[in-house]
């Protein structure tokens, strides 16, 4: 059995750029300049601003022409030419396809703000908390803008990739192969070495999702891969045109997906968690459960509505399986339990009520999910807890209170939790050749970790010093009891077959602080090892990264289901290697 942790009622609730943007509830920068937005604009989740802006903030040239939609922007490296309505754009003479139309607003055109953002290597950031949009400029493009207002670009020297002349030596980006990774979503990795404009759609009779890549070239057709997979049966390729390269999935039952972009090109095929039966029962103990089979447990949000009383749980990235279904349970307070595919990616499951009840606990038993019920309110829970919870552990304890420090090191005096993964009865995943336990790797890197942060003058806090088994509550109450100023949690990654390789670190997307970590631990610690960027990850369905109240992050050091990355990671030369790199990005 495997326990998820008590779930906070409202905490789950994700807070986005694209919500913030709808309501009109957010400041946006560029390159440090607050953007005075007079109108914005959101559709299907992407956010479109004003063409103007670019030209106002970024120096590029604007040419509308409102009559028939018609716009031209031009950068010193491209000329982007759009129609309103349309998703295809021309770029430096070149079709690419954009998620959205650009669409006329208040006498402006406004385009999405995520194409150009990509399409000029820039980064896009969101802080929830403060509810502000960054965009920040690539040192060339800030001179660029620089120059631009000061009406001399002469001396402005752009790298090889922002040359105009350059860049048109540079050819087509190429796709290089198609990896499936496997995993409870069948992920694929598409290694494509640079960016390429794409299109996806699904298709039926028979199932299947079919991804366009356009200005791409390869050495292909790739061989058809027999996957077999839960969701995933096949994999083809071929070229559909002269431009075009298609990859279809033949699927074994339709099913969303997302797409994600790689930082150094490719792209990641997610498909949803699926979920099957669903069921109700008290146990032992006389407690409410909700059952649901899944081959992993998603990430769900929840909300208790009144009049008429319902709980209402979204699960996020899934679909299901055998349609909609009511179940008549009749144990007050709980009367009912529907299910149903509310949007292609989330299936809401409606608990009618005479009373109120909250989800506390998930749990794993025998292959399915069982979410415990509290027959009562989240603040009555609260309450509950408290009166029996024992005296709480004093951060004193922890913390020496004699540490002699050199006030002259860099991080003198810096509290940094370091956290092994895993440990005790919990392995974590397990090496496909050697049958390495990831506790047993993880464990001796952060204790080299923490000896170079101390030599550094941080006051270090472990999680666990040796193999025995610690709970993601207890993992995160020491991080918050110390009042710790930043937390690294080690892991090593797993995926079905033996593609897949690289450092990836995750962090939790509502605070900035998280992002910029988890961007200072990623470059470190590839530049350290010569090795795979998979890149950074937002996750909001980890434990220790939503409940710790410092930046955090949790770095994947390697894949213990590669052969030669499993006999790296238990070689003590490569772990000091590790630790440096994750030194280096603190």
């Amino acid at each position: 059995m495997r326990r998820f942790g008590l779930i906070l009622f409202i905490s789950l609730i994700i807070v986005s750029a694209a919500a913030a943007a709808a309501s009109a509830a957010f400041s946006f920068y560029i390159g440090g300049q607050k953007v005075e937005l007079a109108t914005s604009l959101v559709v299907n989740g992407n956010i479109l601003i004003p063409a103007s802006v670019l030209q106002d903030y970024m120096a590029a040239e604007v040419e509308t022409d409102l009559d028939p939609g018609k716009l031209t922007i031009i950068f010193p490296t491209h000329t982007i030419e759009m129609q309103t309505g349309s998703r295809e754009v021309q770029v430096n003479g070149e079709e690419q396809i954009m998620d959205v139309a650009p669409q006329v607003k208040d006498g402006e055109i406004m385009i999405p703000l995520r194409f150009v953002v990509d399409l000029l290597g820039l980064r896009l950031s969101f802080d929830a908390r403060q509810a502000i949009l960054y965009i920040t400029l690539s040192d060339e493009l800030a001179d660029w803008v620089a120059a631009r207002a000061e009406g001399d670009t002469s001396s402005v020297q752009l790298p090889d990739f922002l040359d105009p002349e350059a860049s048109q030596t540079l050819g087509n980006p190429v796709l290089k192969e198609i990896v499936f990774m496997g995993g409870p979503r069948s992920r694929v990795f598409i290694d494509i070495d640079g960016f390429a404009a794409y299109e996806s759609f699904l298709l039926t009779n028979p199932d299947r999702m079919v991804i366009d890549l356009t200005g791409v070239e390869w050495d292909g057709p790739f061989p058809t891969q027999d996957v077999n997979d839960t969701i995933v049966r096949q994999i083809r390729s071929d070229r559909f045109d002269q431009r075009t390269i298609r990859i279809v999935f033949d699927l074994n039952r339709a099913t969303d997906y997302e797409i994600h972009r790689w930082p150094n090109g490719g792209l990641e095929i997610e498909f949803n968690y699926q979920i099957g039966q669903i069921g109700y029962y008290r146990d032992e103990d006389q407690n409410p459960r909700i059952w649901f089979e899944a081959n992993e447990q998603p990430m769900f949000s929840v909300q208790l509505l009144p009049s008429p009383m319902r709980l209402v749980m979204d699960f996020h990235s899934t679909t299901l399986i055998d349609g909609a279904k009511e179940l008549q349970v009749g144990d007050p307070p709980l009367r009912t339990v529907r299910i149903s595919q509310n949007t292609p990616s989330v299936t809401r499951m409606v608990l009618d009520l005479d009373g109120p009840m909250v989800p506390i606990e998930v749990e794993e038993i025998n292959g399915r999910y069982e979410i415990i019920l509290f027959e009562g309110t989240e603040e009555e829970y609260r309450a509950k807890l408290e009166q029996e919870a024992p005296k709480p552990v004093e951060p004193e304890i922890l913390i020496p209170s004699d540490l002699e420090i050199d006030d002259s090191l860099p991080l003198a005096h810096r509290i940094i939790v370091v956290d092994a993964g895993h440990g005790g009865s919990d392995p974590g995943t397990i090496g496909y050749v050697l049958g390495v336990f990831e506790k047993d790797v993880v464990l001796p890197i952060s204790l080299e970790l923490g000896r170079l942060l101390e030599e550094q003058g941080a006051v270090v806090v472990y999680t666990r010093t040796d193999d025995r088994y610690v709970s993601y509550f207890d993992r995160v109450a020491v991080a918050n009891m110390v009042n710790a100023e930043i937390f690294i949690s080690v892991h090593a990654n797993s995926y079905e077959g033996t593609a897949a390789k690289g450092i990836e670190t995750l962090y939790n997307p509502l605070y900035l602080e998280n992002f910029r970590l988890a961007q200072a631990v990623q470059s470190e610690l590839v530049q350290s090892l010569n090795a795979v960027n998979r890149g950074v990850r937002p996750r909001t369905d980890l434990h220790v990264l939503n409940n710790v109240k410092m930046p955090a992050v949790l770095v994947e050091v390697g894949f213990l289901s590669h052969p030669e990355e499993e006999e790296m990671l238990i070689d003590p030369e490569y772990q000091k290697m590790i630790a440096e790199g994750l030194l280096n990005g603190v």
